[in-house]
């Protein structure tokens, strides 16, 4: 069996966490409500959600049970997510987007992306300049 090379445990875990958020907001719960009710703490909940925490079979089960689905379901979504079979819900907060990919992306990667983005928010700093003299024919 050959394993994807992108399957990484960040990657797998910033994917259960999406798939848990998403299922969360389907049900119209807010983490506080959903943690008090699986007995988790609210921090944990969301650094779970984020993808920074693991949890448990144990945890999973009873989490999935307070959101009215299936560990099966949530395994389902999981793997459609991971062979490319089924796109995975991204959040639609920029700022979540952009978690979610920087657990999945090389150094050098993440690299060129803050660098790019250093230049965006210079660029956007800057005032526009305004020449002065000579200016071309039709220009």
């Amino acid at each position: 069996m050959s394993f994807a090379k992108s399957e990484t445990p960040e990657l797998i875990a910033a994917m259960l966490g999406a798939i848990l958020r998403r299922e969360r907001e389907a049900a119209g719960s807010t983490l506080a409500e959903t943690a008090a009710a699986a007995g988790l703490s609210p921090a944990y909940l969301s650094e779970v959600e984020r993808g920074r925490k693991e949890i448990s079979v144990e945890r999973l089960l009873t989490l999935a049970r307070t959101l009215r689905t299936s560990v099966a379901t949530i395994y389902r979504e999981l793997a459609a997510g991971l062979d490319g079979s089924e796109a995975i819900a991204v959040p639609a907060d920029p700022q979540q987007r952009l978690r979610m990919a920087a657990t999945v992306l090389s150094p050098q990667s993440l690299q060129t992306v803050a660098d790019f983005s250093h230049y965006l928010l210079l660029r956007e700093a800057t005032p526009a300049r305004r020449r002065i003299g000579f200016q071309p024919p039709g220009g």
